[in-house]
């Protein structure tokens, strides 16, 4: 009996030193394939009204895990990005939104919004801040906006950024389980234990390197798991409904000519590799569209009475993060996944609140020279944003902020 005791007491002692010691080792070590993802959480604090914030006075120098970009990433008191601290009485401009608005891909000073700064319109020059924060939906941009206001001076300008990420989701991603940010937000927005748990785990995760490393590889799984399934269900479809046409697809490839040359002769815009980009001749009827989840139209609303309250004007940003929709355009087409910036437009121009459209804008992208890695090249509208990432360029930001300052002075 007393062996047994001996035994289940040296089991019970065992686990906590095990979990000291990998615990240890991940921070040692700190291997390539977590520390991005450690990085990314020790920039974020909890915040008990919209959830994660950017942990404040804290800089580092982020790599992305399969080097898609890096940069120095640093924030000032207030958790804002950039080492600029609110200058009092400075008219202020803001700039809200998520990851694109935040700048994930480029260093501090590379970020659109940081580029804004010392805009100059009607004899002002302005100080631009940063409020973006990745992942955040509608709801989320308001409830940021709102504490923001309160320690923030003189706020003459908001520019908003519309992310196609807040109320749409494509059907094979929605299928894995991946909601837009504001039906998730809709989901959670009362939920106390919901929130509860969530504060725990991102509490825990970000004092634990072991903890965030078994959390990641839990979601990670749950994705591969819910892709499989959708692969699956996907396939067996097509198989059941054109048996020919599956064989043909899944045992016949395509044989592609090897070219003896590369072709070096500029074209923009260029097909578009690794996309099956579809381009419709004729715009989308906004009509045929759905209306806007009630989640997202109580956000505007909310954000469009705030800037009423406060005095300040409320811009409405349509900026194109989405390849397929620039390269239709390129091209004098139109493309579906455009429809989200129609149905945010129609909603707000009901509201009388003119929103700015960047789309256009996108027609000076071809041809531009920059230089990469010591190289001086012609700019193709694949090298404003990072591959398979969907984030903005060095020189993708920097096309944003021209094209965002003069569409601003051309507001009537």
């Amino acid at each position: 009996m007393i062996q047994n005791w001996k035994r289940w007491g040296a089991i019970v002692l065992f686990f906590p030193f095990a979990l000291l010691a990998l615990e240890s080792i991940l921070r040692l070590s700190n291997p390539p394939a977590l520390r991005y993802y450690r990085d990314v959480k020790l920039l974020h604090a909890y915040h008990p009204e919209y959830g994660v914030a950017l942990e404040p006075n804290e800089s580092r120098f982020v790599r992305h895990y399969a080097d898609l970009w890096q940069g120095q990433f640093t924030t000032n008191s207030l958790g804002l990005r950039g080492l600029e601290e609110p200058i009092p009485g400075k008219p202020k401009l803001l700039c809200l939104g998520d990851s694109l608005v935040m700048g994930f891909g480029v260093s501090d000073e590379d970020t659109f919004c940081s580029r804004l700064d010392g805009f100059e319109e009607k004899g002002e020059t302005f100080q631009s801040l940063n409020l973006g924060v990745d992942a955040y939906g509608s709801l989320g941009s308001y409830k940021r906006l709102k504490d923001m206001s309160s320690q923030i001076d003189n706020i003459k300008t908001v520019l908003f950024f519309i992310s196609p990420n807040d109320f749409t989701m494509p059907n094979e991603l929605r299928a894995q389980g991946i909601l837009p940010d504001d039906e998730s937000d809709a989901l959670h927005e009362n939920d106390p234990v919901w929130k509860q748990n969530f504060r725990i785990q991102f509490e825990l995760t970000r004092v634990s390197y072991l903890l965030q490393a078994l959390k990641l590889a839990y979601e990670q799984t749950k994705v591969k798991f819910a892709q499989t399934k959708y692969l699956v269900s996907t396939d067996t479809k097509l198989l059941t409904t054109s048996p020919i046409v599956y064989l043909r697809e899944t045992f016949i490839l395509p044989v592609k000519q090897q070219k003896c040359e590369e072709n070096t002769e500029f074209i923009c815009p260029a097909p578009i590799q690794n996309l099956d980009v579809v381009c419709s001749d004729s715009p989308i009827d906004p009509n045929s569209l759905e209306p806007l989840p009630e989640t997202t139209t109580r956000a505007y609303d909310l954000m469009i009475n705030l800037s009423k309250e406060k005095g300040y004007h409320f811009v409405p940003v349509i900026l194109p993060m989405q390849i397929e929709e620039v390269y239709c355009r390129q091209i004098g087409k139109y493309n579906a996944l455009g429809t989200y910036a129609i149905r945010a437009k129609r909603y707000l121009d009901s509201k009388g609140v003119k929103t700015l459209d960047i789309l256009p804008y996108t027609d000076k992208m071809c041809g531009r020279e920059f230089t990469l890695n010591g190289k001086t090249k012609k700019a193709r509208i694949q090298d404003y944003y990072i591959p398979g990432d969907g984030h903005l360029t060095k020189i993708g930001n920097l096309w944003a902020s021209e094209s965002i300052s003069h569409a601003l002075k051309e507001i009537k």
